[in-house]
């Protein structure tokens, strides 16, 4: 069942609360499934970092309300050495590597190496359905949530996550 929401033009990263959740719309997608679908939006960008992945996760799983139960549930995030940090994340992503859903490549950035991550054919195959049958708005706000967070940069990013949720900054060895 689809659920078309009017989108307002909204030029902030970030989105509070709107009536639908996507509790209400029926979809209780694994985390595999959820990693899928953020590559898969923004016309299937890429994503630079596991940090920055890990805290896009964490974005839309506390701004994004019609996110929000879903991921809060399936990621279980808890404050890390690098910020809020999920285990059940890591273990996906590796699965995901491992089976040729996602590619990684990596690039060094002032002596400091970090993978990039895209969805490859077979991975873009399986997630195709979930993600077309996904509200507009959600689909909208991921690939907004996206660019901005590519926007923003790594401390920026950062600095989004630790000024709003400083309980999540508590053990970070960066300090934004």
């Amino acid at each position: 069942m689809k659920t078309r929401v009017k989108i307002e033009k909204n030029d902030n990263l970030i989105y509070r609360p709107d009536p639908v959740n996507i509790m209400q719309v029926g979809y209780q997608l694994t985390a595999e499934e959820w990693i899928l679908i953020f590559l898969f939006a923004n016309q299937k960008s890429k994503i630079h970092g596991k940090l920055m992945f890990a805290k896009e996760l964490f974005i839309a799983s506390n701004e994004i309300e019609q996110l929000s139960r879903d991921l809060k549930q399936t990621f279980n995030f808890y404050p890390s050495h690098y910020g809020p940090y999920s285990d059940v994340f890591e273990n996906s992503l590796r699965k995901l590597e491992t089976t040729g859903a996602i590619i990684t490549t990596e690039e060094t950035i002032d002596d400091k190496t970090r993978k990039i991550y895209e969805i490859s054919y077979k991975g873009a195959n399986r997630i195709e359905k979930f993600y077309e049958d996904l509200p507009e708005i959600v689909k909208e706000r991921i690939s907004r949530l996206k660019r901005g967070a590519g926007q923003l940069g790594y401390m920026g990013i950062l600095k989004h996550v630790y000024t709003p949720y400083p309980e999540y900054a508590i053990k970070s060895r960066i300090k934004s």
